[in-house]
């Protein structure tokens, strides 16, 4: 993985949804940060590189994912970068640049990232195939 590939920002709870939707991505040429919860991607915020999107998880422990955008919104610290919502809820929070229902088909999801992040190995046709 180049480290010129766009970084996501991955904040999901349950770990088998986290591994594979990050596998996904890096496959499609993305680099990905996991975090576990608000909190846990809060702490990773002040020490790393600014994403250039962020998948969110809204029923996490520990700070759910309501309640970090509502910090994300005060502390204003990703303005300008997408937040895309994946959630079982059916609730689209304010905050959000999309919302995405568990469970969401590969696709759909692609689709999203790519329109808000094109990934490095992309160009305007979209992804390079040999």
């Amino acid at each position: 993985m180049k480290d010129s590939a766009p970084l996501i920002l991955l904040i999901e709870d349950e770990e088998d949804i986290r591994d594979a939707v990050a596998t996904l991505l890096e496959m499609e040429g993305y680099r990905v940060a996991q975090c576990v919860h608000g909190q846990d991607a809060w702490t990773w915020l002040q020490s790393h590189p600014r994403p250039g999107l962020v998948l969110l998880d809204l029923m996490m422990p520990v700070m759910d994912g309501q309640a970090f955008l509502a910090r994300l919104s005060q502390e204003r610290m990703l303005d300008g970068v997408p937040i895309i919502v994946l959630s079982g809820s059916p609730f689209h929070p304010p905050g959000a640049a999309a919302y995405l229902r568990k469970p969401v088909s590969v696709a759909s999801l692609m689709e999203v990232v790519r329109r808000f992040l094109p990934s490095s190995e992309e160009g305007p046709e979209g992804p390079h195939t040999s």
